[in-house]
């Protein structure tokens, strides 16, 4: 993630994807929520493979889309500190 816009109660995340060694910036809009004892996102968004270098020549018939949905649904809670994630003077 290298960034989240808000716009209201409209959040757009951007940030860089790497799949298949190929890594692109996109943006996606997502709902965050943040609270003292965990962090969640959830969003859905779609990819072009193609864009990744995820070919698949099939044939011409095929139900392979060059769209590809993902979703997300994530929560992050706080653990213990670690001596690396402190910041130093």
């Amino acid at each position: 993630m290298t960034g989240i816009e808000v716009s209201g109660a409209q959040k757009t995340v951007t940030g860089n994807l790497d799949l298949h060694g190929v890594t692109k910036i996109i943006t996606f809009p997502a709902e965050i929520h943040i609270a003292d004892v965990a962090v969640t996102v959830k969003a859905e968004f779609a990819i072009n493979r193609k864009d990744f270098n995820i070919n698949y020549p099939g044939k011409p018939n095929d139900l392979i889309r060059d769209n590809v949905v993902i979703k997300l649904d994530l929560k992050a809670t706080p653990g213990a500190a670690r001596a690396e994630d402190q910041l130093v003077n």
